[in-house]
């Protein structure tokens, strides 16, 4: 199938799952009815997916990289000035808070009766990949507590996206506090421990 034409079934695939999920539980969502929805044939997901699950971590995967907002926080992150730092991502933390969209609604969705805990880590190791990415990480040059530090921002950045109502019920001064401690700890995983002792910095774009 051509690529391009391919990259359509997958969207419709993609929009199919997540309407789905906010229908009925994960588990009881089927290849059928999936495909229905979509308008893909049987034979066009079965050349690319094994089965509903390599499907639904794939669609859950590319969400998390749809959070430029949060993924801002590691990608533009200004190691040199921590309170610059802090109030850098304040501003991005803030901008979450705001989000009213289809990216905020298929988040609620994961931890819903609808979810699980599956599509939570698969979220997670999604928005992981990202980050490793676009920062031009290399993990295994990580010291034990940079990886310990890595794995913990990135699951508490996790926390902070599929769990909005929390982030947005903090004051101001909690959400500066918030700020402060985060940009703390990604500066302490994210460093680099070579000559010049600043880790490169890389824009989303």
């Amino acid at each position: 199938m051509p690529k391009k034409v391919w990259e359509g079934c997958v969207q419709r695939l993609y929009d199919a799952f997540w309407s789905l999920l906010e229908e009925k539980p994960y588990a009881q969502i089927s290849v059928s009815e999936l495909l229905e929805r979509a308008g893909v044939s049987r034979g066009d997901f079965y050349y690319h997916y094994r089965n509903l699950v390599d499907l639904a971590k794939d669609a859950v995967e590319a969400e998390a990289k749809n959070w430029d907002d949060l993924t801002s926080l590691f990608l533009n992150f200004e190691e040199n000035d921590m309170e610059v730092a802090a109030e850098q991502i304040c501003f991005y933390l803030q901008s979450i808070c705001r989000q009213n969209s289809v990216k905020a609604q298929r988040l609620s969705t994961l931890i819903s009766p609808h979810g699980s805990m599956y599509l939570v880590e698969a979220f997670r190791e999604g928005f992981k990949e990202y980050i490793v990415r676009y920062r031009n990480l290399d993990l295994e040059k990580f010291t034990n507590m940079q990886k310990i530090l890595f794995e913990g921002v990135v699951g508490f950045c996790t926390s902070l996206l599929v769990h909005l109502d929390l982030l947005k019920s903090l004051s101001r001064e909690e959400m500066k506090s918030l700020s402060l401690h985060l940009a703390s700890v990604i500066y302490a995983s994210i460093r680099s421990h070579q000559e010049g002792g600043v880790a490169p910095r890389h824009n989303a774009a």
